[in-house]
């Protein structure tokens, strides 16, 4: 019995604008690409994750394409004070006028 080897595909990360930000290379030992990835990055100078889904798996198993949905500080207590202070108040939009 041979033991076959996880296969690689090549990850092409779309930004927010949906042009190519970052190309990565994953390995899988499924047959279909993953819905989500999670990269780790920054927020506000806290440690975070970008968050992308698939968005093109007609290359599929060679390449998969991602679009960045967002990025999600992994603890509040690793935004700068000003930040999570905002993050409290519940006022994510100074510019929401709220009769």
């Amino acid at each position: 019995m041979s033991i076959s080897r996880p296969h690689a595909f090549r990850a092409v990360l779309l930004g927010d604008d949906g042009v190519p930000a970052n190309t990565l290379t994953l390995p899988s030992d499924v047959d279909v690409p993953p819905n989500r990835i999670r990269v780790p990055s920054d927020f506000a100078g806290a440690s975070a994750f970008d968050v992308y889904e698939l968005v093109d798996d007609r290359s599929w198993p060679d390449e998969a394409t991602f679009q960045l949905v967002s990025t999600v500080p992994r603890s509040t207590d690793d935004l700068p004070e000003h930040e999570r202070d905002l993050l409290q108040s519940g006022d994510l939009d100074s510019d929401d006028e709220r009769a």
